[in-house]
């Protein structure tokens, strides 16, 4: 008898199929290898069946019916179930594959590497498991397309209210397409058909993160697969920078000419929690993120590729993710440190070892001297910004009460955003405060009016 493709969910079906980033597929799957021989639980399974003299079947010896999705919340989920009795343990694994056949064509999803998150207990029948990718891309090869023409990527929590392409303002699409052009590719943003109910949900809490929009490209002469892969990526990258929270790539599919998939990679994306306060505010301006991606992305990849730079995305992604200001503190200013650091540096002021060796106030001071870099008074004023970058490093208390402390968090926030974009060469203005009310100012602007969040 079989069961359904998510048993033993199959009452959860509904919600976890809705509005998914991939659809359910469903085929034979089988396993390599679950655990290290060396992996304690493993070594005691090998020895209970030396002195029993009964031997277990291994994993890789059966084949499971298996169903693969990527829900609306979370990345890839691979159900596997088996009447033979054998049981998959909450272990690491190696080599787990599923043929089948869906709406796009025969396929074979091979994950090198997996974790399985849940399993069935002792006495249930049929046995069951759930795995996901760990440390790699899952890939799914469809074997009926042909050579890669476009390609779609699926990212999370970026956003936009209204596009800008066709030109025409009156045509009925211009509302769900965002057109950029990045190192003279076309990339088109557009919003998914279910994205005003899924803002719904992020708005009122009943989903934390998910895809609102995709982002596709067409392929050019001569690209590769890989070509291809990092262009998508280092696209997500810039879009963080913007959203100032993780915008991964949870499914990354390749296209053929006559628009059948060819190929779809599923990646471990890290998710924020969703998110509205991006450093851009207007996105379909053509001072917006078009004018940033024209500019920027460039050096946005150039930087990417170097070790001084490579990390601080992801820090200033995730920045607003840690549940308390402390932490979200602690975050701030490992990715000031390195910002400033890394600048001085890079034009040649310190060596690596030398620059490791400043305190934040002589980082500061350096910046100001060094770099030449506008600091005006403000930004340290009463010597806060130095005590509360001891209080969050060293564990002591916040250096003030909550509210002054998240007036110089935010205001030191959007100095970190303002130079990073000025170092990759953007000359826009960016979301900032005027006496409290939301406002746009030129990224080089560090004046008090245009950088104070105290009303």
């Amino acid at each position: 008898m079989d069961h359904p493709p998510l048993y033993p969910f199959q009452e959860e079906a509904g919600r976890i199929e809705r509005h998914c980033k991939l659809p359910l597929h469903t085929g034979i799957g089988g396993i390599e290898n679950q655990a290290d021989s060396l992996h304690p639980l493993q070594k005691a399974i090998s020895h209970w069946q030396r002195v029993s003299g009964k031997r277990i079947v291994a994993p890789s010896e059966v084949e499971f019916n298996a169903s693969c999705l990527v829900p609306a919340t979370g990345n890839c989920l691979i159900f596997l179930r088996n009447q033979s009795g054998v049981r998959l343990n909450r272990l690491f694994g190696e080599g787990l594959t599923i043929e089948g056949e869906n709406a796009d064509g025969r396929f074979r999803l091979s994950c090198p590497h997996y974790y399985v998150k849940a399993t069935s207990s002792s006495g249930e029948e049929p046995a069951w498991a759930i795995a996901s990718p760990v440390n790699c891309l899952a890939s799914i090869i469809y074997r009926e397309a042909g050579p890669i023409a476009r390609v779609t990527a699926v990212i999370d929590n970026f956003d936009f209210e209204c596009g800008n392409w066709p030109p025409d303002a009156n045509h009925p699409q211009r509302e769900k397409i965002l057109r950029v052009e990045a190192s003279g590719h076309i990339v088109d943003f557009t919003k998914r058909e279910d994205h005003a109910i899924l803002r719904h949900l992020l708005d009122i809490g009943l989903l934390h993160s998910t895809s609102l929009v995709t982002f596709s490209f067409a392929a050019w002469e001569g690209s590769s697969e890989e070509d291809l892969t990092a262009f998508a990526y280092n696209i997500a990258s810039l879009c963080s920078i913007v959203a100032r929270q993780h915008t991964g790539i949870p499914v990354l599919s390749f296209f053929d000419e006559d628009g059948r998939v060819v190929k779809r990679l599923l990646g471990n994306a890290i998710e924020s929690e969703f998110r509205s306060n991006y450093i851009l505010r207007f996105l379909h301006f053509e001072a917006g993120l078009p004018k940033l991606f024209r500019k920027c992305f460039d050096e946005h990849v150039k930087m990417q590729k170097l070790d001084l730079w490579t990390r601080l995305p992801p820090l200033c992604a995730g920045i607003e993710d840690p549940p308390y200001l402390e932490q979200k503190c602690a975050t701030l200013m490992a990715a000031l440190e390195l910002l400033i650091r890394n600048s001085l540096i890079e034009l040649g002021h310190y060596s690596t070892e030398q620059a490791q060796k400043i305190m934040f106030p002589g980082l500061i001071s350096a910046a100001r001297k060094k770099l030449l870099w506008d600091i005006p008074p403000h930004y340290t004023a009463g010597d806060r910004y130095r005590l509360l970058r001891n209080a969050v490093s060293h564990g002591g208390q916040l250096p003030g009460e909550a509210k002054q402390v998240r007036h110089d968090f935010d205001k030191w926030v959007l100095f970190l955003m303002r130079r990073y974009l000025l170092r990759l060469g953007f000359d826009g203005d960016v979301a900032s405060p005027d006496q409290g009310l939301a406002s746009s100012s030129s990224v080089g602007d560090f004046s008090k009016e245009h950088n104070s969040f105290e009303t």
